[in-house]
């Protein structure tokens, strides 16, 4: 996120037994919130807000800082992001490895547990089955269109990168990209597969992914600005 202009990233750890908040600076780690589990992503970020002149005073400005990192389990009437809409998590008695996910208007049923994976390792892997069916269904559809083809897509889930391509013809999309509005997932998309008319940035490149996405400028700029608001949504993704 960004504090006074400056983007500041960080580890949210969320405790049952804490009462109030606790802020830690390292200079291995970076900035570190912890925070009772009842609080929700927007109570942390205004505490990020209303500390920031202490923050950034003690924040190393010469190490590289750690990605938001959540590490929590989801709970019943959670509001997770989904493609430009909002989804709430229902959790259901369902238990046994062969439960899984059902999204039903705009909830998403979640079983108790499947035994040996937990709630969040749940919704992750929906969240990545429905990545590489519709990743693969808009490349599918946007490759006749671009006059290019592509060999495979794997699902990943990158900390620097959204997606890339490979001189092979590969596709590699990070799953929280779901996270994102759905223009910003065509835009990812038709720009890996213009890489593979031009296998550069040149001016030429350019020219080719405005003819197929006349608003990318617009779509980056908004991927860039909320690179970090995305990665602090994913509180399920490692």
């Amino acid at each position: 996120m960004k504090l006074q202009n400056r983007i500041v990233s960080y580890t949210l750890k969320q405790s049952a037994r804490i009462r109030g908040i606790r802020l830690e600076i390292r200079n291995e780690s970076g900035l570190t919130v912890v925070v009772p589990k009842r609080y929700s992503r927007q109570q942390v970020l205004d505490i990020l807000v209303k500390k920031s002149n202490w923050i950034l005073r003690h924040l190393p400005g010469t190490k590289p800082l750690q990605m938001p990192l959540f590490k929590k389990e989801v709970d019943h009437g959670e509001k997770i992001p989904f493609m430009g809409r909002t989804l709430e998590l229902a959790i259901t008695g369902e238990n046994g490895t062969d439960a899984s996910p059902v999204l039903r208007g705009k909830t998403l049923y979640i079983p108790h547990s499947s035994g040996v994976k937990s709630r969040t390792e749940i919704l992750e892997g929906w969240y990545r089955q429905q990545a590489a069916l519709i990743f693969k269904e808009k490349a599918d559809r946007f490759q006749k269109v671009m006059g290019v083809r592509y060999s495979r897509i794997t699902i990943r889930s990158q900390r620097k990168r959204w997606a890339s391509a490979s001189p092979l013809g590969n596709l590699s999309i990070n799953w929280k990209l779901l996270l994102a509005p759905e223009t910003i997932i065509d835009y990812v998309i038709i720009h890996e597969l213009a890489h593979f008319k031009h296998m550069d940035h040149s001016r030429k490149f350019w020219e080719y992914l405005a003819r197929h996405c006349p608003k990318w400028r617009e779509y980056r700029k908004w991927l860039i600005d909320h690179e970090d608001d995305l990665k602090s949504q994913s509180a399920f993704g490692r």
